[in-house]
């Protein structure tokens, strides 16, 4: 049953015209049924003067209140609050009380303007986490959907996001987290934490299966076969020696990387490659076309602390398209080695691919799109609403008994 008639302001580290993300997926999703406020992330004064951000957040020139879809509304805050990278953490403390404080006053604001008076806080940011007690709420929720503090390289940014997110924690209602891993990361901190996996959009996705699908020419002239993968490529996750090592081990396969380069990721290597083509990032109706053009799909992410706690998005998203996937033993990756071949290191990967090139059925196929269609969004928001509604029966009759 999905949540049904409610208001739900929506924190979110993703902007709506950024790649798309979690916060996206799910509240596209309640938007048809409840109104949604989604903000997108607050920005410091600075943000002018950096590089422009590649996954194409910020478009935005200004602040603005967008209805992009019928009952979903999308604010983007001015870039006006203090920068809090690389300070000690009492200074950060005392910055970020002051940015939420801020951030509550400019959503509050638009909160009135639309009538929105007690709405679910569905927060998917420590970002936003010092504006939450500052707003009128129903019910508040954490979404913890990565470990944050793994993409921040000092000390002092690490300190400050594990501050932010403890309080998160203990403060919410309901948190939900992303794997097995985090939940035991955060034992003790509150006892309404639910494990509720990554998903894809099984619909989207699965026209890379189609033959209607027209794969686009940047893809269509490249030699066979063609190994590819899709998504934000950053210090934390992806893995360059891997992709450099595939290449010169197999120089006949063209290996393809979709999507956007963060800021510090050294691409020099790849780019140095011939049967490397980095194509940059892509608009999410297009991945789909994308992905039919390629003959295996890797996750080739590094095995680290932050790829222990993540279930990658990717991961569905690929199988949603029948396309073999090769990816390292993550945790959270292990349990679909049935439809999922594993690879520790470029030797193995190398050797997988091949054998997913051998072994790519009708059958295979098959089950790997009938797993896909297990892990939908569909199905992800509904088992969250589940917890919601469950959350929201307990307080009313709290509230009653209280009243009483």
């Amino acid at each position: 049953m999905l949540l049904q008639g409610h208001d739900i302001l929506a924190f979110t580290y993703a902007d709506w015209h950024a790649s798309w993300s979690t916060p996206q997926q799910i509240m596209s999703r309640l938007a048809p049924q409840n109104r949604v406020l989604f903000v997108d992330q607050p920005r410091s004064f600075l943000y002018g003067i950096k590089r422009p951000d590649p996954q194409g957040a910020g478009v935005w020139q200004g602040p603005r209140l967008q209805e992009v879809r019928p009952n979903l509304l999308v604010y983007h805050p001015p870039h006006c609050f203090l920068p809090v990278g690389r300070l000690p953490l009492s200074l950060a403390k005392v910055t970020l009380r002051l940015n939420g404080r801020r951030l509550a006053r400019l959503v509050g604001k638009q909160m009135r303007k639309l009538g929105i008076r007690r709405p679910i806080l569905w927060n998917f940011s420590p970002l936003h986490g010092k504006a939450v007690p500052h707003l009128p709420r129903r019910l508040a929720i954490y979404d913890i959907c990565d470990e944050w503090a793994s993409y921040v390289p000092d000390r002092s940014g690490k300190e400050v996001l594990r501050w932010i997110e403890e309080a998160l924690t203990r403060q919410a209602d309901l948190v939900f987290v992303g794997s097995e891993n985090m939940l035991q990361k955060r034992a003790g901190l509150n006892p309404e934490m639910h494990v509720v996996y990554h998903a894809a959009d099984f619909a989207h996705f699965s026209r890379a299966a189609s033959p209607n699908t027209a794969v686009p020419r940047d893809l269509a002239g490249l030699p066979r076969p063609i190994i590819g993968a899709i998504g934000v490529m950053d210090c934390a996750r992806f893995d360059v020696d891997l992709v450099a090592a595939v290449a010169a081990a197999r120089p006949q396969w063209s290996i393809v990387l979709v999507g956007p380069a963060r800021p510090g990721l050294d691409l020099t290597r790849l780019k140095a490659c011939a049967n490397v083509y980095l194509l940059g990032n892509r608009a999410v109706e297009e991945l789909p076309a994308y992905l039919r053009g390629m003959d295996v799909a890797l996750i080739p992410y590094q095995m680290n602390d932050a790829t222990a706690n993540i279930y990658p998005l990717k991961l569905q998203e690929y199988l949603s398209g029948a396309k073999p996937v090769v990816s390292p033993p993550l945790p959270s990756v292990r349990p679909y080695g049935n439809v999922v071949y594993l690879a520790d290191g470029p030797e193995e990967c190398v050797k997988a691919v091949e054998r997913a090139l051998a072994e790519d059925t009708a059958e295979r196929r098959e089950a790997r799109q009938a797993v896909a269609r297990e892990n939908s969004w569909e199905q992800r928001v509904e088992e969250k609403s589940r917890h919601v509604l469950r959350k929201l029966q307990d307080k009313m009759a709290a509230e009653g008994a209280n009243a009483v």
